[in-house]
């Protein structure tokens, strides 16, 4: 074994399944401890959001923490936001705006102030005329000098508007290039949407665990895979059967 990235979806991904998660948990502690292996995990959660899941879940503390869908990254050993990061993805962003061209789409409703961040305004959505709504939505925040992404989720129920240069892929690469890990010796799972840019955009081994939502299963059948696997289990123990997949994990 050699040092790895490992990165991973929190809800519906590492979490869900709480004895499998102690295995896992016990495999990436040994890892991290004996190799140097580097845990990070990727949520659309916002901090406090995510400080609720560690109250409820035994999860591992991780070395690094991409949060509000790879909008911000922080460092829970140092209570540290990565300033660099923030200056990057802030060009061509502006969240008041972003919110008051939102107001004035009916089928757009804010969801809870725990669920807004600095760089992500994250809705519930009338999924009726929806693809109508986006391009319109879009083209108007371009037409106030915005650029913008739109990340919908659970068949279209949610939505998140960030800036353009943000994302789980984008946040997640941008580590990778910052530590200096090779795409052979990273290792990205998720199961919904909002993990999309990642199977798209990273080279790395990838895992879909086996409870995926059906429009990433649905994209996964149209594209068919070159380094990525879908799990038959779900939850943790699909990262581990994905991890066994690609060899970095032996089950005793």
């Amino acid at each position: 074994m050699a040092k790895l990235l490992f990165v991973t979806d929190l809800d519906n991904t590492l979490v869900g399944d709480d004895l499998t998660l102690a295995k896992l948990n016990q495999w990436l502690s040994e890892q991290r401890r004996i190799y140097g292996t580097v845990i990070c995990y990727t949520t659309g959660r916002s901090l406090a959001l995510y400080q609720q899941l560690i109250a409820e879940k035994d999860l591992l503390e991780p070395d690094i923490l991409i949060l509000a869908v790879g909008t911000e990254i922080y460092y829970p050993a140092n209570k540290r936001y990565d300033s660099e990061w923030t200056a990057k993805i802030s060009q061509g962003w502006d969240r008041e705006i972003v919110v008051k061209i939102g107001s004035e789409f009916p089928c757009l409703v804010l969801q809870s102030s725990l669920e807004q961040t600095e760089f992500k305004a994250s809705y519930y959505t009338n999924t009726k005329g929806l693809e109508v709504t986006l391009p319109r939505l879009k083209a108007i925040l371009q037409n106030h000098g915005l650029t913008v992404q739109m990340i919908d989720n659970f068949g279209g129920a949610f939505l998140d508007i960030l800036p353009t240069l943000a994302n789980k892929a984008a946040s997640a690469t941008f580590i990778q290039k910052c530590l200096g890990f090779r795409d052979e010796k990273t290792v990205i799972c998720g199961d919904s949407s909002n993990d999309l840019s990642m199977f798209e955009n990273m080279l790395c081994p990838a895992i879909i665990v086996g409870n995926a939502q059906p429009e990433l299963l649905t994209w996964h059948e149209n594209y068919p895979p070159t380094n990525r696997y879908l799990a038959k289990n779900d939850f943790a123990g699909g990262i581990l059967e994905g991890l066994e997949y690609f060899g970095f994990f032996h089950d005793k």
